[in-house]
């Protein structure tokens, strides 16, 4: 292994981050807090609420996954919009790691979940933000647990990114299930955006 490995970010991560925190980032924070100004619990200023409240939890999803990497022997210390100054993680404080494909907008693409020593996911690595992602992996010096979720599992790592992991030698249809499922997750995402537009306007109208 090299003495250290500094992540590098894809051009589409580049783009899409300096495009939210320009736009849709300090826009919604603005919406939000001129609704909380005069907010007298109304359906329309209810269903505002709603919706910039949910763009600006969709932005900080987005970004806290951008996370520059820096791996040095057993230290890997990074940065993200909810840890500017830094962290360093302790790659021996962890018992291995767990290789899933997650599905979007943009396909299919890898993801590594780091598993603690409470046999817990507690660190996540998404290689759709990065060009040298096959070689942040091959860094991080820990076993490879073979690990298939379930649908409720999926979920929670989905939205929560923790759950438990239990060895699992029965993946074949890990992939499949995933793809599924983000495919859902998505159309779901779309589906609620859309009736709360749709709401808006017939309430203006």
């Amino acid at each position: 292994m090299m003495d250290y490995i500094k992540s590098k970010f894809s051009g589409y991560t580049i783009y899409w981050a300096i495009f939210t925190i320009i736009l849709p980032l300090p826009a919604s924070l603005m919406f939000i807090f001129k609704i909380l100004k005069s907010y007298n619990f109304n359906i329309k200023g209810t269903l505002f609420l709603i919706l910039f409240s949910g763009i600006f939890f969709l932005v900080i999803n987005f970004l806290k996954h951008i996370k520059w990497i820096k791996i040095k022997e057993n230290n890997l210390k990074y940065y993200s919009i909810l840890k500017p100054f830094g962290k360093t993680l302790n790659i021996t404080d962890y018992i291995g790691k767990i290789t899933l494909t997650e599905s979007g907008t943009r396909g299919s693409y890898k993801v590594v979940y780091l598993v603690d020593k409470k046999n817990k996911t507690s660190f996540k690595i998404m290689g759709l933000h990065y060009k040298n992602f096959e070689d942040i992996n091959n860094a991080i010096q820990l076993k490879k647990i073979n690990f298939s979720p379930t649908i409720s599992q999926y979920f929670k790592l989905l939205f929560f990114e923790k759950i438990t992991v239990k060895n699992d030698k029965s993946s074949k249809d890990s992939e499949i299930i995933n793809l599924i499922l983000g495919i859902f997750k998505i159309i779901s995402i779309v589906g609620i955006v859309l009736f709360i537009l749709g709401s808006l306007i017939k309430n203006f109208i």
